[in-house]
Parts: C-alpha cells; structure tokens; sequence
C-alpha cells in the first residue's frame, strides 16, 4: 500500500487518472479516516451467502444498506450463528475494494442480539396469510392458455420489461402487451405495484397479469412481502404470475399469485404457450388416441359381421344349395318337352 500511497502523492492534480489510480485514491482516504476504522453498527443480516474463503452479506435496518464480507477462518473462531433475518452487532473496519471499487465492512466481532425486526414481521404476516388460505392452491387460477393480451406491472426503466417482452413476442408476436409503469423498490414500491395491479385488472381487459421486477437484495425485494401487494394479488379477478428474479420461494407475493416463475423471462415463456409446442403436446396426441380407437370400433365391428354370417351358415339347411334344385328342374322340364315334341312329331 506504501507503493499505492506515493503514486497517489506523485500524481500532478489535474491528470487524468485510470481507474486503478482513482481507486488507490479512495483505498487510501478510507484508510486513513480514523472515523472508518473500529466502527460499531447493529443491523439485520440478509442475502447471506458464503464460499470457503469468506461470507458475504448485506447489514441492513429496513432503509439501508451495507455490503459486509467475514473471513471464513475468523468466522469459525467466533460464537455466532449467522443466518438470513439474525440481528447482529458487528464491530470492525470499513475496508475500499480497489479491484471492485466498493466498500464494505469487514468485521472482526459479531454480537448476535436475536432474530430480526424486518424478518419477524414477514413470518407473522406469512403465518397470518397463510391461515386466511391465501396461498391455498383451490384459490388460484389457470392463466388462459392463448391470451391476446397481456398486462405487465413493472418499472419501464428495469430490464425486466424486455424480458417479458421478448419471451411473449418470440412465442407469439400477435399477443398484445400493455404495460404498467411502477416502481418496484422502496418505500412507495407497495402502493404502486398495488395500484398497477388494480389498474390493469379493472380497467384495460387483459387475460393476464405478470408482476416482477430484476434480481436484488432481501431489502430491494421487500415490497413483495407487503400485505399491501398480496392483497393485490390475492382479490384480482384476473389471472396473476409473479416474476421477480430471485431464486427462492420466500416471497410473499410468490405463494399467493397464481402461478410464480423465477425470472421476467420464464413468466413470458409461461404466459404464452407455443401453439405448435401446443399442438404437439397436446392435440396430437389427442388425435392419435382417437385414431386407435376408431380403428379399434372397426376391428370389433368386422368381427360382430363375421359372427353373423357364422350364425347364419350354421342356420341354414343341409344338402344343396336351393338353386342347384332349380336348375335340375329346368333340365327336366326341357327333357320333357324334348320327348313330347318328339312323340307328337313336331319336332
């Protein structure tokens, strides 16, 4: 660091720097500010992942945030159980990453206080749902397999929109979309997903509605945990499939919606239905049933006509045929009247 220090002192004010110098410049203020170093902030633990090397996760108290990274080696040292929704006390150095260029906190002790106010308050509105039978699955409804037109409840700036967009037309491009700008993070978020949902439900006529938004953190995803956006979803007439880029169930917006899809892009996969993956799946095999079913029906009726030309062979008289006994009496008739003709000497 000695080395970074000098070439930021030796840099003329003025130049133009790269971006490795710029960080080496920020790497050292945050460094040396004794206000950033033994720094002690209590928090909310979320989107906690970990490696052999480190654990990362986000401290947060419902408004903010704050990257953190742990040792692994000095996190195996400590009493703590570190899991999504623990409040914890950390204490430690606020630390620049010059290769990432981002702050974070590096804690060297972790005081656990108890379970978290924000991941408690989504438990109980879980459990609360959960007994009024809002995600019970008699209450949910089948899209309609062909829609004609779509309602997307998402921020128009968020890739999101696209997504969908795409996945809908490269199905079928004559489905008309209609999106609903909202904003999707925050604390306006829950009113404005609501509202949209509302609005496209009651007043545009579409078949079906997608709710969703790109990946984030725990907190970024927080408006789909609101009673306010389950309400939205759970009274709207029309169909609603959530697609919020995460890649748990944990949403509460997920268990009561309709259907829940993972990414922006497989709910537009879901909505529309290839109709030649369609016919394939589903009226081929439809055909080919009634295909060997037709041909069993005239199998049997042969064998029926069959029994019935038996019946009627086993019924008939023994002896000649009847017209065997028809033709040996023409024959005599025609002797008959050979001789008579002879005898009277006509012929």
């Amino acid at each position: 660091m000695a080395d970074a220090e000098r070439e930021v002192d030796d840099a003329p004010s003025g130049n133009v720097l790269s971006v490795q110098e710029l960080n080496d410049r920020i790497a050292s203020v945050v460094q040396d500010t004794p206000a950033l170093n033994g720094v002690r902030c209590i928090g909310e633990v979320t989107d906690l992942h970990q490696n052999s090397t480190a654990l990362y996760f986000t401290l947060t108290d419902g408004d903010a945030e704050l990257p953190c990274m742990l040792w692994a080696n000095r996190y195996q040292k400590m009493d703590a159980d570190l899991e999504d929704g623990t409040e914890v006390i950390l204490e430690g150095d606020i630390d620049y990453w010059t290769e990432g260029g981002k702050i974070d906190l590096k804690p060297w002790e972790v005081i656990v206080v108890g379970d978290g106010d924000q991941a408690a308050a989504v438990e109980r509105l879980r459990s609360e749902l959960e007994e009024r039978g809002w995600f019970d699955d008699e209450q949910k409804q089948r899209p309609p397999a062909f829609p004609e037109r779509v309602g997307v409840v998402t921020s128009l700036r968020g890739d999101a929109r696209y997504d969908i967009q795409n996945a809908i037309h490269e199905q079928d491009p004559t489905v008309d979309i209609l999106v609903k700008d909202a904003t999707v993070q925050g604390s306006e978020a829950p009113t404005s997903i609501a509202n949209g949902i509302h609005h496209l439900d009651r007043s545009e006529n579409v078949d079906a509605i997608i709710v969703g938004r790109g990946g984030g953190s725990d907190s970024n995803l927080q408006a789909f945990n609101t009673e306010r956006v389950a309400e939205a979803i759970f009274t709207a007439n029309t169909s609603i499939v959530t697609a919020i880029g995460h890649t748990d169930d944990r949403l509460i917006a997920d268990q009561v919606a309709d259907v829940a899809t993972i990414t922006p892009t497989a709910a537009g996969e879901y909505i529309v239905n290839s109709r030649e993956e369609f016919f394939a799946g589903e009226v081929k095999p439809l055909a080919q049933q009634l295909d060997a079913a037709y041909e069993t029906f005239q199998q049997e009726h042969e064998h029926e006509r069959e029994l019935a030309e038996a019946v009627d062979e086993a019924a008939a008289p023994e002896g000649l045929p009847p017209v065997y006994y028809k033709a040996a009496i023409a024959v005599l008739l025609l002797l008959l009247l050979a001789i008579t003709g002879l005898w009277l000497g006509v012929i």
